[in-house]
């Protein structure tokens, strides 16, 4: 079908901004879309199939034990700090409680699916929404697409496990990566049960559920994510810094490469390095392993939706259309 509508022409020296914040839209509309079908993924275990039972079974065990990591990594810090609360300081519990979230946000979520789906009694039926607007008077331009259910929407469990799908993994391997590459010296301190689990056991477990037990989709919208997550440490490490914490050793900073205090230039070129090489890396490798499991265990799915969410393509406005504003079709 073919839907003619009236586009203004835009000036040629704002389309490459526009075109921008367009991509940025199209993104994000993605993601609302994904997460407007979360029943659709949270139901889903590449491992055990489609059989309820056992993917709700599997999705209790994984929360179960990723559940357990956390705590015993909690319980662990405390005691060794003798029950000084130092344990939040610390980027890597900070990761591990995003962690916790995701697992529990998961398992409520698919037992909330699964839930929905006995339930009820009459069948979903799905409405697209396209607008196209532009406004070369105050230089806005829109192209939404959206899914929704009609009559539902979604709920808050699904709405906080979207937020931190693609957080928690990209952040455990960040933090593995920073604590083994940079922060870890044999030379004053031995491997321990609890480092172990922080900086490898928990990122294995995620790896392991994102690669075979989960469908959430990651996309480059996710990585906003993690990067305000990151954003808001960043923010509480310089401020407990500078307002004078010290970590449990009385050190006058939390990590020693972010000693804002007396060394704030290294501390700046840490932040650089960790946001423009590392925390990308570690993205990419979290949105890579969704691509692979989505490419070895759902090669159909993965096709239907990236047809699905194809923006819609606007054709040029005719010649004749060229002045204030032309005439242009859009295909839906």
């Amino acid at each position: 079908m073919i839907v003619r509508c009236r586009v203004a022409q835009i000036p040629a020296r704002t389309r490459d901004a526009r075109g921008k914040l367009l991509s940025f839209a199209e993104h994000r509309s993605r993601w609302l879309d994904e997460r407007a079908r979360w029943r659709e993924f949270v139901t889903q275990c590449p491992l055990v199939g489609p059989d309820p039972r056992r993917v709700l079974r599997t999705r209790a065990f994984l929360t179960i034990a990723t559940s357990a990591l956390v705590l015993f990594v909690l319980v662990e810090n405390l005691v060794e700090a003798e029950g000084t609360p130092f344990y939040f300081i610390w980027l890597t519990n900070w990761t591990g409680a995003v962690t916790g979230v995701y697992a529990a946000t998961h398992v409520l979520a698919t037992a909330r699916g699964f839930k929905d789906a006995e339930t009820s009694s009459r069948p979903h039926t799905s409405v697209e929404a396209v607008d196209v607007d532009v406004d070369p008077g105050d230089g806005t331009e829109r192209r939404v697409s959206t899914h929704a259910r009609a009559g539902d929407d979604v709920p808050r469990v699904a709405r906080a496990l979207w937020l931190c799908k693609a957080t928690a993994p990209t952040c455990q391997i960040l933090t593995t990566l920073m604590y083994w590459a940079i922060l870890y010296n044999p030379a004053f301190a031995e491997p321990s049960a609890s480092n172990v689990t922080a900086h490898g056991g928990l990122c294995a477990a995620l790896a392991v559920d994102l690669l075979g037990a989960a469908r959430l989709p990651v996309g480059a919208f996710d990585f906003l994510g993690a990067f305000a997550f990151m954003l808001a440490y960043l923010v509480f490490n310089v401020a407990f810094t500078l307002s004078g914490g010290t970590n449990e050793a009385g050190d006058e900073y939390v990590y020693e490469i972010l000693a804002w205090r007396t060394h704030a230039v290294r501390a700046v070129i840490v932040v650089a390095f960790v946001a423009v090489v590392v925390l990308p890396l570690s993205f990419f490798v979290a949105w890579g392993s969704a691509r692979l499991r989505d490419a070895c265990f759902f090669p159909a799915r993965r096709a239907e939706d990236r047809e699905r969410s194809q923006p819609p393509r606007v054709d040029a406005p005719s010649e004749e259309g060229h002045g204030e504003g032309g005439e242009a079709r859009l295909r839906v």
